[in-house]
């Protein structure tokens, strides 16, 4: 487990919101490419040059989204790994166009963790229950609350990347 290990700290040394979500995306590609490596590449000549032309970077089945939503259709992911990969890609060229950077614990960023389907934030739910609104934001206490949210948030996040990232370490089923 030291590449897992290793992708772990890396996720945990990203200081930016956009970094972490650039890095979980890059690691999802990475594999799903393993995946299709698995399911699709065949030693046989003939195929190979068919397959291998579908997944090039200018074939039809080039980008992440569409290698997603074939894995799905062929059974070989879930819907909830499909649908919780699609969201991340989907949080990061969001931020991608933001001028500013949100913390962990912006409440958009609870919202999509609140929609996916690998994650626990039971740590997290009496924390966020509780949240103060309207509070004074120089106060102490509201800063060392954020920035223990901040942190849950941001442990449950490597978490469901984690566990993404397992379902997607299977053999073919094909």
């Amino acid at each position: 487990m030291p590449y897992s290990d290793n992708f772990i700290e890396q996720l945990s040394e990203v200081s930016s919101l956009r970094g972490f979500l650039a890095l979980a995306t890059n690691q999802f590609a990475q594999n799903v490419d393993r995946l299709i490596q698995r399911v699709f590449r065949k030693a046989d000549f003939a195929l190979k040059s068919v397959v291998d032309s579908l997944f090039e970077y200018q074939g039809p089945l080039a980008e992440l989204p569409v290698r997603l939503k074939l894995l799905l259709g062929l059974g070989v992911v879930s819907a909830e790994v499909f649908e919780d990969i699609t969201l991340f890609i989907e949080l990061k060229q969001h931020l991608s166009d933001e001028v500013e950077e949100l913390p962990f614990s912006h409440p958009a960023i609870v919202q999509f963790a609140k929609d996916l389907h690998h994650i626990d934030l039971a740590p997290a739910a009496e924390m966020l229950k509780h949240q103060p609104v309207g509070d004074n934001k120089d106060s102490m206490l509201f800063q060392m609350q954020q920035i223990r949210l901040e942190r849950i948030m941001r442990s449950s996040l490597i978490l469901a990347i984690t566990e993404i990232n397992e379902k997607l370490n299977v053999e073919s089923p094909l």
